[in-house]
């Protein structure tokens, strides 16, 4: 598997598009974890150029029936399928069958510095930027394999509940991580502060619908601190209190 992965991320990177590889396969082989390979285009132009790349190389195939339903959808009304809401289009391909590759398309991503900045994890904040062929990276390179909360990342100072409740959804892959071999409780413990600072938030637009969906945020955040409280104590995260916790974050 390995080696499949190495042929992916080099038969990515000969495309020359303007976009960057990031994602679990720059930080070396996991062979008890699947991993992917994720490709950040910086433009619909890129994202386009690689889509057909691949939709025509024999080695790519789609299997998922939501991403060949997402396939198609980009195909025949490219114009609605980059989300407006969310700001994000991401279509997987899988390479030789074996390893998921995400092209993705992010609003306001368009550098690799932008893409690296936006997550949430310092580990993972590492790219290989296809067009100059230059790598960044913006982790603390701590001792240890010891993770941290990723400083570039402006969502983390931000008072913006939306953009908070934003950066939470990447909380799982904290759990992840650590069972890759990395110590990631002190994200876990700032994602905590994060869930406080939702809770404490008051209500500035006198709006009896905002306030009521305010209620509901902070009754979640109780219920996925505990959770990660938990976590922080044991290590460990049962199927069910993950889709729990999943399920939380979505609705705060």
């Amino acid at each position: 598997m390995e080696e499949q992965i190495k042929a992916a991320t080099d038969w990515v990177k000969a495309t020359g598009v303007r976009g960057c590889v990031t994602g679990s396969s720059l930080l070396g082989y996991f062979p008890d974890s699947k991993q992917d390979i994720d490709v950040f285009l910086y433009n619909t132009k890129s994202f386009t150029e690689l889509f057909y790349k691949m939709y025509h190389d024999p080695m790519f195939t789609i299997v998922d029936k939501l991403e060949l339903w997402k396939a198609d959808q980009f195909r025949t009304i490219p114009e609605k399928t980059f989300s407006k809401k969310f700001g994000l289009t991401t279509i997987k391909f899988m390479y030789n069958t074996c390893v998921p590759v995400n092209i993705i398309s992010k609003q306001n991503a368009t550098d690799i510095f932008s893409v690296l900045s936006s997550f949430d994890m310092d580990i993972i904040c590492k790219g290989y930027d296809i067009e100059t062929k230059q790598t960044l990276n913006l982790s603390e390179n701590l001792p240890d394999k010891a993770a941290t909360w990723n400083k570039w990342n402006t969502s983390y100072s931000s008072d913006s509940i939306w953009d908070v409740s934003r950066i939470l959804r990447q909380m799982t892959r904290c759990f992840k991580y650590h069972d890759r071999g990395y110590n990631t409780d002190a994200v876990v413990v700032k994602y905590i502060e994060l869930l406080d600072q939702i809770k404490n938030y008051e209500n500035i637009f006198s709006s009896v619908g905002f306030d009521e969906r305010l209620e509901v945020t902070k009754s979640n955040t109780k219920i996925v601190k505990k959770i990660c409280q938990t976590w922080l104590k044991t290590h460990k995260i049962s199927d069910e209190s993950l889709e729990l916790l999943t399920l939380k974050i979505k609705e705060i």
